[in-house]
């Protein structure tokens, strides 16, 4: 049976999940690590943390989306909870989604030595955007370690 610790921890990105993002700038970066021998792809591990949960979790997360202005896609193979794969390999994968309100959000889920990290980059195009992720950082950052927490706990 796959051990996993079922506490996920923030943590400092890396230079080398930095070399993911391909945001022309990032205005805000945080990352979740949890230690895990559960063989999963990046791609696996990112449709557990964001599709695995409960629906009312799901809805609340697209709620919560909407309201930033990101524009979801309809369910495909090259999406993942309605954000668009812009990269998949062994090592990570990236999805990117863009509100008209001038936020531009990267999901990167990278696999590596046994740690399994999900980190969110951000990038806020004007003061609106800067202004609106203020206010709603505090809840992003409780949200996203109950989904890597979830994840962890549905992957044991």
């Amino acid at each position: 049976m796959a051990s996993i610790q079922r506490i996920a921890r923030r943590t400092d990105p890396d230079a080398d999940l930095l070399a993911c993002s391909t945001l022309t700038r990032v205005d805000h970066v945080d990352a979740h690590q949890l230690r895990t021998s559960h063989a999963s792809s990046p791609a696996e591990w990112a449709r557990e943390i964001l599709e695995g949960p409960p629906a009312v979790t799901r809805l609340r997360l697209r709620l919560g989306w909407t309201v930033l202005g990101i524009r979801l896609r309809p369910a495909g193979p090259d999406v993942i909870a309605g954000w668009s794969v812009t990269h998949r390999d062994a090592e990570y994968v990236r999805l990117q989604a863009m509100s008209p309100m001038g936020l531009s959000g990267q999901l990167i889920t990278r696999v590596a030595g046994g740690e399994v990290t999900f980190a969110t980059f951000v990038r806020l195009g004007n003061p609106v955007a800067r202004r609106v992720w203020a206010k709603v950082l505090p809840t992003h950052l409780a949200v996203v370690c109950s989904l890597v927490d979830g994840a962890a706990s549905r992957s044991g």
